[in-house]
């Protein structure tokens, strides 16, 4: 099964994605759900070898949906003028708004909100770990010796539970999103 420490964290490169995994990201994107079965067929095995390697159908979603994160944050950190913690900060706030922007997502929001806050939001998740850790990478690598009282880990869980809390507000809390307000408490805390 795919695991949390066998993944790529880099943030900085598109990563290749699994054949079966790009299968379900293709299912995600039409805006439709998952459909295990489809993907069994299309990877030429049973739903039992399917299950056993890759796990259930929200593991799947979350591969999908880190898959989507990484190579959007790839597209704009690549694409960004800026340098240091500008550029981190530019790079968050043009993820978090394109998030919030994303047809595919929403419909997942609308459609299951629960199963969409779990598989993003949760610690056993694969997103938010796997985005926590990037982060921190590339906080130490723009940011040079490190000087903050915060420990990074602690600092890139933080900003990205913020971001959370401010991209999905109107599923948590019925308040639309506020990028602006988010990408201004960020900019403080990594000051």
């Amino acid at each position: 099964m795919l695991s949390h420490a066998a993944a790529n964290v880099n943030l900085t490169t598109e990563p290749e994605v699994d054949p079966v995994i790009a299968h379900a990201l293709r299912q995600f994107l039409r805006e439709s759900r998952i459909d295990m079965g489809d993907l069994a067929a299309e990877a030429g095995i049973g739903r039992a070898t399917l299950y056993r390697r890759y796990g259930d159908r929200d593991r799947v979603l979350g591969e999908v949906l880190w898959a989507i994160t990484q190579r959007g944050w790839a597209r704009l950190w690549q694409a960004s003028p800026q340098r240091g913690m500008a550029r981190v900060i530019a790079v968050l706030d043009q993820a978090m708004r394109d998030t919030v922007a994303s047809p595919a997502l929403r419909a997942l929001l609308e459609r299951d909100p629960e199963a969409a806050l779990r598989v993003l939001t949760s610690k056993q998740g694969v997103v938010q770990h796997r985005l926590v850790t990037g982060l921190a990478d590339l906080i130490r690598a723009e940011r040079g010796d490190d000087t903050s009282e915060i420990p990074l880990t602690e600092l890139a869980y933080a900003v990205v539970r913020l971001a959370e809390s401010f991209c999905y507000s109107d599923v948590i809390t019925g308040a639309p999103p506020d990028i602006d307000a988010a990408t201004g408490i960020i900019r403080k805390l990594l000051a």
